[in-house]
């Protein structure tokens, strides 16, 4: 998601939270059981709700006193990990029993077949499926048919091979296809952009920032990273030199997909910042991001005259021009929205039931977020 904010701006009549503060921000995967599902299913129960128009209940409780609540379908894209199936042994692509996963591989799912494995695919396949790992065979029948996503690549390994098919038999990307009959041993790739000898190298889909307060969070997306070893998170004041290591995240895999990652760095610092990523392979090379600069005025924050309140609030805003204000609900319930043009301003919560709210302003393409507790 390269807009954090793209999904409340597509749907903005739904009382739907679409943030998850700083504390969430800075977990991994792992720690978030709730969010161990494909990209691809996340994606699809977030449309259904949508249509159906009503509110999305999804909590992370947090430690009150250190932390906050909040609500995570923000990060869909940020923390969730693609699934995978790998075959179990020669068998259909459409018996679920071929799978290790338990079922045909589906929306966003990364596929091994395996050495001595010979996987065959019977049918027109229309979910579109990661990356596609072949050390064995896959075999098409006249007319059969995978279709995969637009970052997904089908890497075939020495010792791999594609065969059969007629000109009906498809590898399906969104805005390319490959026909049959095929023929094709490793290593030899094929993806949207492109097809050719070789293992496709490590992509760096994607590499961004947002802010929530004064805490600045970086997220990246990569494809390929069986070559990779890990991560590491680098700041300067400068963008020239000075660079200094803040944290090494390891790869999330050896063997498959691609992943998406998230980084929050709490530390607060005036003036601008840049920060990189060094992407270290396993052979002991090394290359680098593109650098992200953040300036000053983004690590500005909300101001409240009072986190404790029981009819009114005075908001100081991080500065001046017209401000889009909402407030809501640890449930992710829209409770008020108004729009302001001044820099401070008197809030009345006074027809507010007891309890914690989120107070979320969006100002010059910035967001901000802070919290207070209504008595």
């Amino acid at each position: 998601m390269e807009n954090q904010d793209v999904c409340l701006q597509e749907y903005p009549d739904k009382t739907i939270l679409l943030d998850c503060i700083s504390p969430l921000l800075s977990m991994r995967y792992s720690n978030c059981p709730f969010l161990a599902r494909t990209n691809g299913e996340m994606a699809e129960n977030l449309q259904n709700i949508m249509s159906k128009r009503y509110p999305v209940k999804i909590q992370y409780q947090l430690n009150l006193v250190k932390n906050i609540t909040c609500v995570a379908l923000l990060l869909i894209s940020v923390y969730a990990k693609a699934g995978s199936c790998s075959a179990n042994g020669t068998g259909n692509w459409e018996t679920p029993a071929t799978w290790s996963c338990g079922n045909v591989p589906g929306v966003g799912d990364n596929v091994t077949i395996g050495a001595g494995i010979n996987v065959t695919v019977t049918a027109n396949n229309t979910v579109d499926i990661g990356n596609l790992d072949i050390f064995g065979t896959l075999t098409f029948t006249n007319g059969s048919k995978i279709d995969l996503a637009t970052a997904s690549v089908v890497n075939i390994y020495s010792g791999g091979i594609i065969t059969g098919g007629n000109s009906g038999a498809k590898l399906v990307f969104p805005s390319s296809s490959y026909s049959g009959p095929f023929s094709t041993t490793g290593p030899f790739y094929f993806s949207t952009g492109g097809s050719g000898t070789g293992l496709l190298a490590f992509t760096l889909l994607s590499f961004y920032s947002s802010h929530q307060n004064q805490d600045v969070i970086l997220y990246w997306r990569t494809a390929n990273e069986e070559n990779i070893n890990s991560f590491e998170i680098e700041r300067s004041g400068n963008g020239n030199a000075d660079w200094q290591p803040l944290e090494t995240m390891a790869s999330m895999s050896a063997s498959e997909g691609g992943f998406s990652y998230s980084f929050t760095d709490h530390t607060k610092i005036n003036g601008d910042q840049y920060y990189r990523l060094k992407i270290n392979e396993k052979n002991g090379k090394y290359s680098y991001s593109k650098v992200l600069f953040i300036n000053s005025g983004h690590t500005k924050t909300i101001s409240l005259s009072s986190t404790l309140v029981s009819g009114s609030v005075n908001v100081t805003l991080p500065a001046s021009g017209q401000a889009q204000v909402s407030v809501y609900n640890t449930s992710g319930y829209l409770v008020k929205t108004f729009v302001t043009g001044n820099e401070t301003f008197n809030m009345d919560v006074s027809g507010m039931t007891r309890g914690e709210y989120f107070l979320r302003v969006f100002q010059e393409k910035n967001a901000y977020i802070t919290r207070f507790l209504k008595q």
